[in-house]
């Protein structure tokens, strides 16, 4: 019994050593350069309201065990006494249907707070995080601000046994090995720095910065959750007045995979809607369509098509990205006896 248990183990192990060593370990969205805070603790707080976002990808679509990706996100500005004011601005007051995306601002000090929870999964193996971040931002001059923050989190890697197929039903040996180990908790971080403007966005990070190893029924083994590097920069240039178009370089490292690049540009209509075009050195291109709706709301669908060699697994990949910004509530009683004064002293 114990060899059969010890042999089992193994064979886990091992496939679990193939999944670990091989491509890129971290979730990765086509919707990035929409906010890059999903990669870069250091990139949340630009504009003067909240974002709220919620995210799934779905890859190799009509495969069972394809990658699944899950992520809820948010972060906003915070205020300081001795800085006085409200960090947050009110944002689109009126309720417009198609409204404008917030600005970007800079020539301020900024303490910014998050958090992400989210859920990447694989065939059996699946790993749910959950992550609080802070950033602190300054003036480098009146159009550019200098960031930098930091993630801590904590995450449980473990094998889905109802995904794990076996060719004996009621395996009294893997049900032991299962009910014992199949798990592993740890402790991570990210960090990140940014510097940005209106126009401009460069940002660099890494993730499971603490690189720790994949320890599963007591089996320390020789693998790592690998650190995780990424660069994105984007600049968006204006042709008209209703017209922009951002071209952007996204930048993926990690050790023991090839380093992949996503060169993407997104034409803006009215900083309201936008289309966009990808294209990943790892041979895949992807279409990106995203909207600003009522009542705040935007959403930002991505379709990924792969045109290399393994084009059949991996097409018919599907990201949905649905978030919401808020502002600081609006004072109508100080607005009304602002105005009332200012009729007295008329």
């Amino acid at each position: 019994m114990r060899n059969s248990t010890k042999f089992i183990s193994l064979i886990i192990i091992n496939c679990l050593i193939v999944f670990i060593s091989r491509g890129q370990q971290e979730y990765q969205f086509a919707n990035t350069v929409n906010n890059p805070y999903l990669l870069n603790p250091a990139a949340g707080g630009m504009t003067d309201v909240m974002q709220f976002e919620a995210s799934t990808r779905m890859q190799w679509i009509g495969y069972e065990g394809g990658p699944k990706t899950v992520l809820i996100s948010g972060n906003s500005q915070i205020g300081i006494k001795r800085n006085g004011g409200n960090a947050l601005s009110e944002f689109n007051v009126k309720n417009e249907k198609l409204f404008k995306n917030p600005e970007i601002t800079t020539a301020k000090r900024k303490h910014i707070v998050g958090g992400k929870i989210w859920n990447d999964a694989i065939g059996p193996f699946s790993k749910t995080s959950i992550q609080a971040s802070y950033a602190y931002h300054l003036p480098l001059t009146k159009k550019l601000n200098f960031g930098v923050g930091i993630g801590l989190g904590y995450s449980n890697f473990r094998i889905n046994d109802s995904k794990v197929i076996l060719n004996q039903a009621n395996d009294n040996t893997y049900d032991q090995f299962q009910g014992n180990t199949a798990t592993q908790n740890l402790g991570d971080a990210q960090a990140g720095l940014v510097i940005y403007g209106q126009k401009l966005f460069f940002g660099i990070s890494g993730t499971q910065v603490l690189n720790n190893k994949v320890e599963l029924n007591q089996i320390l083994t020789t693998n790592n959750f690998n650190r995780h590097f990424f660069m994105i920069t984007k600049y968006k240039i204006e042709t008209t007045s209703d017209i922009a178009i951002e071209p952007s370089v996204v930048i993926k490292m990690t050790e023991k995979s090839p380093v992949s690049i996503d060169l993407g540009t997104r034409l803006f209509y009215k900083n309201s809607s936008w289309f966009g075009v990808q294209f990943r050195t790892t041979n895949s291109l992807i279409f990106q369509l995203g909207t600003n709706l009522v009542k705040n709301l935007y959403v930002s669908y991505a379709f990924e098509q792969s045109v290399g060699k393994i084009r059949t697994a991996g097409s018919s990949t599907h990201e949905i990205q649905l978030g919401y910004y808020l502002g600081k509530n609006r004072n109508v009683d100080k607005e009304l006896k602002e105005k009332s004064k200012t009729s007295e002293k008329l």
